[in-house]
């Protein structure tokens, strides 16, 4: 039992003496250290910004296609009876889940009230709007958009499903481009800290060295190093997650005052709290990514060692 205790006290000791190794290497080298975490955050920072504004757009996108109306405008002479008598198969249709006319009284008070144009419509003498026929649709409206269009008496059929497919195309170009984007930005957050690393062992190559003539296992070399390149995945992922929410602060307001004067009730949407503990998780991974791999190499490199 106590012989347990003492390797596991040497091995704590060990990995202590590591991880105060590697901390006191990268403060003593401050320009090089803060060079390779601006890179390595920047690299974080853009797919997270991506990621958060394709997080809105699936947001917006949610609320543009939770209304899937179609809207009839009738032709001017068209009164109510007769929009009543058009809009009456539609009533009982498997195809329709509902069906609301609108008069032209009642689209004047709705416009005067949304639009900026309410005083130029009181100026007129007589209204200029025409009856409406709002439908909900069913499954799917390609057939009954066709229906509607063939009605007489039909002014004007207004559909945005073709908006709707082409913003849902666009999200899921939107998606690829993502993953393409922080593809490419994680190799660089790896080959930034690898290349940090690979600096740290050209200073150390005769010290690699001896310890490898001596019997120390890759481990125990390769160790120091995995410290240095977590802390910088770890540090990077912090400052990555700080310029987003800076960034975020900054341009809120102009985007809240933006949508407000189109009248929007939009909301930015939160990242859920398990985002920064996996920022945080990824950073460290790709850091002590880049580390293996540029220790790994050197290692390779120098097997055997003639000193």
């Amino acid at each position: 039992m106590a012989k347990h205790s003492v390797s596991v006290s040497a091995w704590i000791g060990q990995h202590a003496g590591a991880f105060a190794s590697s901390f006191s290497r990268l403060a003593r080298h401050p320009f090089s250290s803060l060079l390779s975490l601006s890179v390595m955050a920047m690299a974080l920072a853009l797919p997270l910004a991506l990621a958060w504004s394709l997080l809105q757009m699936q947001q917006l996108s949610a609320e543009v296609q939770s209304s899937r109306a179609i809207t009839v405008f009738f032709q001017p002479g068209v009164d109510m009876l007769r929009a009543n008598a058009l809009a009456a198969p539609f009533k009982n249709d498997a195809a329709v889940a509902r069906v609301q006319l609108k008069s032209p009284s009642e689209g004047l008070a709705e416009f005067q009230q949304s639009s900026d144009l309410a005083k130029a419509i009181a100026v007129l003498d007589e209204n200029p709007l025409p009856a409406v026929m709002v439908v909900e649709p069913k499954g799917d409206e390609s057939a009954l958009l066709q229906r509607l269009r063939a009605m007489p008496d039909v002014e004007f059929v207004q559909y945005d499903g073709l908006w709707q497919q082409r913003l849902s195309a666009w999200l899921v170009l939107g998606e690829r481009l993502l993953l393409a984007v922080a593809l490419i930005f994680v190799l660089g957050a790896v080959l930034a800290v690898a290349n940090n690393v690979r600096l740290d062992i050209a200073t150390r190559v005769r010290e690699i060295a001896v310890l490898q003539q001596l019997g120390a296992s890759d481990g125990y070399i390769r160790r120091p190093f995995l410290y240095t390149g977590g802390l910088l995945g770890l540090l990077a992922g912090v400052l990555a997650v700080a310029l987003l929410l800076a960034g975020l602060s900054y341009i809120r307001p102009s985007m809240m005052a933006l949508l407000r004067s189109y009248g929007s009730d939009f909301q930015f949407t939160a990242f859920p709290l398990w985002v920064l503990p996996a920022i945080f998780g990824m950073a460290l991974i790709l850091g002590l990514c880049g580390a293996w791999f540029a220790v790994g190499h050197h290692l390779r490199q120098t097997r055997p060692v003639n000193l």
